[in-house]
């Protein structure tokens, strides 16, 4: 933190002949005497207007308050004059209102002119500044804006102008002014790059607590963000209980926040997200949703989002699949319904919607389109850019998804969130955002880590980029951010946690070969030595009260990451090389696939496999769910046969399943007894890839009930690109089921066609894990595996490392299937 002059500061109104005249004097009596002045001394006086909005006069207690000073009203600049005031702040209203205000910025904007909107200029202001002899303080400040956000936002800047020599302003103002002129004083004409600027609380995990986002909501109006969206994942009422109201003790502290944002000139925006459990279609769950709506309107709030992210993207319920055609179709539906509903509430209300595809990477462009062309063209629809989480998004990726969406897309940027990589810390500046994305996007929010703290290095960077795009400078927002949070010598204390987590979540951090099974060596040495250096680092944080609150959220990372790395080097799947240095024991848990003479009768009878191996699924170590629910092989166990000719590759299934549970079809066989296929089909071409990009299948069988139920494949694709030749499993891949006296036997045939090459020979590897999952069935009378509840289930897998269980979404973790 900066060490603070003090200051004399006089507000004075002038008369009705020029309505909203604020007048702020200011003293530094820091220049005439000791650095260190007692409290009579370091006084602020302040004449306001009548009507003066009085969160601008907070602001300056604010800052009074960090300078050592304290603020007294005055009623005229006589009295100013009498205290030996030395510095003047004049607050000036544009007299000839907005549009007025957008050709003065203009004039004064030079080529930042251009991109100028009323939006935009609204939230501007210019700055001029006048010196006196040698001082680095400013005489006299005049701010001239056209609305209350603009004068926030010059205000922002108050604590640097006087800190920062004139000569300098150019190059150590941070973010960089649109303008400046030097000749005669200073001449600032600034204004926003993004009209929408905030922070979205989206991720996954244990919600900030309520004091994080309190001091978050003040962290934004300090950096002239502007909206913040209340969506944590697993706040149960905002996602698993959407219909249910909030307890009142929950209420109040939500009353709390939106009253802390209003006072920091940021605009709450309450999330809510329906999309696992909600009928579209029926009037009963529209009303639930507006009434949760309308009982947080109460609150003060008229920015509204529904999330429909992370959902299936194709329609569940009966009576939605009835009447509507696709998913997009309902979306459309139930979107510009409440959008009706709440404009009808408030015209103030707004709403932004999150789609189901809200990505380049994965889902149904047709979704998309026909969700562009039908929700009403003033509701926001947001986008993450080319992937969930993207190293670049260009001005041409934004322009290609507004032709999509009919209108720009607000950004949900996934920096710095660190949900899907507990493991580490984001706090690297931001990265990869194009300097021209305004002229494509409505607005930009970033998606934080799950520690609030440890956000604010990265966010403060992220705002810079937000205020001034085309002056945005990573290394240097980074470094403006740590001495405006840590003190001159915050950067340096903190060296060793920047050093190791200023990467990002696409590249290969020190510590991701523990957590991230790539099948690459390991360097256990140089793992070790950053685990120390992170740990010591810890003592000289420890005694500064600055960073308290910081500690605790960074201080359990070297601990954790230390013990991972002995649960790593004592693991079967790694061999130690002399150098220190591990290697994937490439023999661990193999299996293998026997070849066939003669093309097998697909019956559903195990018996033909016995004669060649099987692995077999019936211990304790081998379950993927909660031990206590599996009472032993007579319960639920399961074999595997593996076999190849040069059509199909072959699995045998045979399955201890007396109570057998499936009343499903397609896409929710899962909520039923299913066997389990994860497959990589080009095991050497992808060897070290840790992302499912195309080559990847899961695939769930269910052998149906036996008893109306038919067997059913479903290929889980939500999250991978759109295949360029779309499979049809139920005919490309062959299956056939047998009822046993214990449960369920069958046979699965996968084309050689499916797998790199198309054509099976002996030493072909595959990528491949497998297993089976038993549903406890719902207690009578209640629903069967409805919204995100999933019931009890019993889950094997063939995998035996428990360091790296298989995950479709990281092939590197499958174990490796050589054909004999």
């Amino acid at each position: 933190m900066h060490s603070r002059p003090t200051w004399h500061l006089v507000l004075e109104y002038r008369g009705p002949r020029v309505a909203g005249i604020l007048v702020l004097l200011l003293v530094d009596l820091t220049m005439a005497g000791p650095r260190l002045l007692s409290a009579a001394q370091a006084t602020w006086g302040v004449v306001s207007p009548p009507g003066a909005d009085p969160r601008l006069g907070a602001q300056l207690d604010q800052i009074a308050a960090a300078n050592g000073a304290a603020v007294v009203p005055l009623t005229t600049t006589r009295q100013a004059k009498a205290r030996h005031v030395s510095m003047l702040i004049e607050l000036l209203q544009n007299q000839g209102g907005p549009e007025s205000f957008l050709r003065t910025l203009k004039r004064s904007s030079g080529a930042a002119a251009a991109a100028l909107t009323p939006e935009l200029a609204i939230q501007g202001y210019v700055i001029e500044l006048q010196y006196g002899g040698r001082s680095s303080r400013p005489q006299r400040i005049r701010i001239t804006a056209a609305a209350t956000e603009g004068f926030h936002n010059a205000l922002d800047r108050l604590p640097d102008l006087v800190h920062v020599w004139p000569s300098s302003l150019g190059a150590n103002l941070l973010p960089h002014p649109k303008a400046l002129r030097v000749e005669n004083g200073v001449r600032i004409a600034d204004s926003p790059s993004f009209p929408i600027r905030g922070i979205v609380e989206g991720f996954y995990g244990a919600p900030w607590s309520h004091q994080d986002r309190l001091d978050v909501l003040r962290f934004e109006g300090d950096h002239a963000m502007n909206v913040y969206y209340y969506a944590p994942k697993d706040d149960p009422y905002h996602r698993k209980l959407w219909a249910e109201p909030y307890p009142p003790d929950q209420m109040h502290r939500l009353g709390e926040l939106v009253t802390t944002a209003h006072a920091n000139f940021v605009d709450f925006c309450f999330a809510i997200s329906p999309g696992l459990s909600m009928t579209y279609s029926t009037d009963v769950d529209f009303a639930k949703l507006t009434s949760k709506l309308d009982s947080v309107a109460k609150l003060g709030v008229s920015c509204f989002a529904l999330f429909l992210d992370d959902v299936p993207q194709d329609l569940q319920n009966p009576a939605d699949q009835a009447r509507f055609k696709t998913l997009a179709a309902a979306h459309v539906y139930v979107i510009n319904k409440l959008d009706r509903y709440l404009v009808a509430q408030s015209p103030r209300n707004h709403l932004t919607v999150t789609p189901t595809t809200y990505t380049n990477a994965w889902g149904s462009r047709d979704y998309i389109k026909e969700l562009g062309a039908g929700v009403n063209s003033h509701v926001d629809l947001v986008w993450t850019g080319t992937k969930v989480v993207s190293p670049t998004i260009t001005v041409a990726d934004a322009r290609e998804w507004s032709r999509y969406l009919g209108r720009p897309p607000l950004i949900w940027d996934n920096f710095p969130v660190n949900d899907g990589i507990r493991w580490r810390l984001n706090l690297g500046p931001m990265r990869g955002r194009d300097p021209d994305l305004p002229e494509t996007v409505s607005g930009l929010v970033s998606n934080p880590m799950n520690q609030a703290h440890a956000s604010m290095i990265p966010l403060e960077t992220v705002a810079s980029y937000l205020w001034n795009s085309t002056g945005y400078h990573p290394e240097r927002a980074e470094q403006k951010a740590l001495l405006d949070q840590y003190d001159k010598d915050g950067a340096q204390l903190l060296s060793a946690y920047l050093h190791t987590y200023g990467d990002y979540w696409w590249q290969d951090n020190v510590f991701k070969p523990l957590f991230v099974e790539t099948r690459r060596p390991i360097d256990t040495r140089r793992i070790a030595e950053r685990i120390g250096a992170l740990q010591a680092s810890l003592t000289g944080l420890s005694g500064a009260s600055r960073f308290s609150k910081l500690l605790p959220e960074i201080t359990p990372f070297p601990a954790m990451t230390r013990a991972r790395l002995a649960e790593v080097e004592a693991d079967p799947a790694f061999k130690h090389r002399p150098d220190g240095r591990l290697v994937w024991n490439e023999d661990y848990d193999v299996i293998e696939a026997r070849h066939l003479s003669s093309a097998p009768t697909l019956d559903g009878n195990f018996a033909k496999w016995q004669n060649g191996p099987s692995y077999v699924l019936d211990e304790p170590t081998q379950l993927h769910s909660d031990p206590k629910l599996w009472a032993g092989p007579a319960q639920f166990a399961a074999r595997f046969a593996l076999c190849w000719d040069a059509q199909y590759l072959y699995v045998g299934v045979d399955v201890t399943d007396p109570q057998l549970y499936q009343p499903f079809t397609g896409r929710d066989i899962e909520k039923g007894d299913v066997v389990r296929l994860t497959i990589e089909t080009a095991f050497r071409r992808n060897f070290t890839r840790a992302a499912a990009d195309g080559d990847e299948y899961l695939l769930l069988f269910s052998p149906g009930n036996f008893a109306g139920v038919p067997p059913s494949i479903f290929s889980e694709e939500d999250y991978l690109p759109p295949r360029p030749h779309p499979r049809d499993y139920d005919h490309d891949i062959k299956t056939a089921w047998k009822k046993t006296v214990a449960g369920f036997s069958g046979d699965i045939a996968i084309p050689v066609g499916y797998f790199d090459g198309g054509k099976f020979h002996a030493g072909y590897e595959i990528g491949l894990s497998f297993g089976a999952r038993k549903v406890l069935p719902p207690p009578p009378g209640s629903p069967a595996g409805t919204g995100e509840e999933e019931n009890e289930h019993i889950s094997f897998d063939s995998k035996a490392d428990r360091l790296f269980p298989a995950s479709f979404g990281n092939p590197a973790t499958y174990q490796r299937l050589v054909l004999r």
